[in-house]
């Protein structure tokens, strides 16, 4: 196995793990992530009942994660899961891993499962706050130092920036140009002082900032 290929597959472990608690779909959770062996370019990814006593009750996907020249991201992953978990009765499989039955997954073919506003809200927090995470000193500024979800798909980030004395707040929307809205967020709550307003209800932060329109 080459470095790239380990890297591809390390990579994806992390943004999975919610689903060891959090169902892909009905019952069907991620209970392993599993290098493809022999050098494979893939990801073996085991689901099933969070109540699964053994192997046998679980089932290996096995998919490629380098279609062509496209890489498949852990969104397509997990995306290309649900559609599969989500079809009736449990696939046969093509031969036995450890008690499981393995599955090949063609991504050209597997449609994927649109986000969810939880898969979306957690991107964008899990994103913010890596960038603090890997700033060993927290030197990030503005640094995100929690968060609250309003709702299914609106968020309170909150954020300490030297400029600005106390706690800023920022309500975003998961829906959107979210990739977009990461990189702006820093000049945003850096910059928009005149658009803040203080909320009475939340004792936890000196201003909001309604970025719910961006």
């Amino acid at each position: 196995m080459d470095e790239e290929t380990a890297r591809d597959q390390a990579d994806l472990i992390p943004l999975v793990l919610q689903h060891l608690h959090a169902p892909l779909v009905g019952a069907s959770y991620v209970r392993g992530v599993l290098p493809a062996p022999g050098g494979v370019d893939a990801v073996r990814v085991a689901v099933g009942p969070v109540s699964a006593v053994g192997t046998g009750e679980l089932t290996l996907y096995e998919i490629p994660l380098l279609v062509g020249e496209d890489c498949v991201t852990a969104y397509d992953v997990i995306g290309m899961l649900r559609t599969l978990c989500g079809a009736a009765g449990r696939p046969a499989g093509e031969g036995a891993v450890m008690g499981m039955p393995l599955v090949p997954v063609d991504p050209a073919v597997v449609p994927r499962a649109d986000e969810t506003a939880a898969d979306r809200g957690l991107r964008l927090v899990r994103t913010l706050a890596r960038a603090t995470c890997f700033d060993e000193d927290h030197s990030t500024e503005p640094l995100l130092h929690g968060f609250l979800f309003l709702d299914q798909d609106r968020v309170r980030l909150y954020f300490r920036a030297e400029e600005l004395p106390g706690v800023t707040a920022a309500d975003v929307r998961t829906t959107g140009a979210l990739t977009a809205l990461i990189a702006a967020l820093p000049s945003l709550v850096r910059g928009e002082v005149e658009q803040m307003v203080a909320d009475d209800g939340d004792p936890h932060c000196a201003r909001v900032l309604d970025v719910t329109h961006w």
